[in-house]
C-alpha cells in the first residue's frame, strides 16, 4: 500500500492504470484504454506518470463530489480533476473508497476513469 497525502493506493493499481493487466479480456481492454487515455492527457509512466497521478489524487480530495456509491463494504465517493496535455483536455474521475462507511478515515483510491473531452 502506498501512502499519499490524504489517501492510500495499492501499488498494483498502477499496473491497471498503465496498461499492464492481463487477468481477463475485459480487464485487459480497460487497462489498455486507461494507458491510451492517460497518454493523451500527457501522463506517461516513463515520465513521472505515477507521481503525476499521485498529485491528481491529492488534488481530487478537495474537489466536489460527483457521485456516491454505497454497499456493504463501505462508501465510494467519485470526484474529478481536470487535466490537459498535448492539445487535449479531459478529466480523470477518481473513486475514493471509505471502508465501513467511515468518512473520517483515510480513503483508498480504488479506480480512475480518464475521460477525453476534446481531440484535435
Amino acid at each position: 500500500m502506498i501512502q499519499g497525502k490524504g489517501f492510500t493506493i495499492k501499488e498494483s493499481k498502477f499496473d491497471y492504470f498503465f496498461g499492464r493487466v492481463a487477468s481477463s479480456p475485459s480487464n485487459e481492454a480497460r487497462s489498455r484504454q486507461n494507458l491510451q487515455d492517460l497518454s493523451k492527457l500527457g501522463i506517461d509512466e516513463s515520465n513521472n506518470g505515477q507521481e503525476r497521478l499521485m498529485q491528481i489524487f491529492e488534488s481530487g480530495l478537495s474537489t466536489s463530489e460527483i457521485k456516491r456509491k454505497i454497499n456493504e463494504y463501505g462508501i465510494t465517493i467519485i470526484k474529478q480533476v481536470e487535466v490537459s496535455g498535448n492539445d487535449v483536455k479531459g478529466v480523470i474521475e477518481i473513486a475514493y473508497f471509505y471502508p465501513a462507511g467511515d468518512l473520517l478515515s483515510i480513503p483508498e483510491v480504488s479506480t480512475i476513469i480518464p475521460k477525453i473531452s476534446n481531440q484535435e
